[in-house]
């Protein structure tokens, strides 16, 4: 049984866990029960390398209010290798204030950031 708990655990230890269909091979990241591709319920849950790029990016001007002291910054969406999927996560060690110098396809690594006894996905340049 998948528990989203032990997904912000991993999380936590620096490690990124998915689901994987044994039907259609559909992978989610957060795990999920369900497949959401075919409905099928039967998903193994799977360590993903905590590498990949950069697909996409912003930067927050606006941010919700336990982020409002750090705007601006960055949240990228980052496809991880070997095919894990992709996930959003802040983009770190990168100034907002020059997004010249962030790029699609930018190699970065996994990093757990804990804000508040909370955890944000994270991901530094390599």
């Amino acid at each position: 049984m998948i528990i989203i708990q032990d997904y912000i655990n991993a999380l936590k230890k620096g490690k990124i866990f998915g689901s994987k269909c044994n039907k259609c091979g559909s992978v989610t990241i957060p795990p999920h029960p369900v497949c959401p591709d075919c409905g099928n319920f039967e998903m193994d849950l799977f360590e993903i390398k905590s590498e990949g790029e950069v697909k996409s990016f912003t930067i927050i001007y606006i941010p919700p209010e336990q982020f409002k002291e750090e705007s601006p910054y960055i949240v990228a969406i980052v496809s991880l290798n070997d095919g894990g999927g992709s996930i959003l996560g802040r983009l770190l060690e990168v100034d907002p204030n020059n997004p010249e110098n962030i790029k699609i396809g930018m190699k970065v690594k996994f990093e757990p950031l804990l804000k508040n006894d909370k955890i944000v996905v994270a991901f530094r340049p390599v």
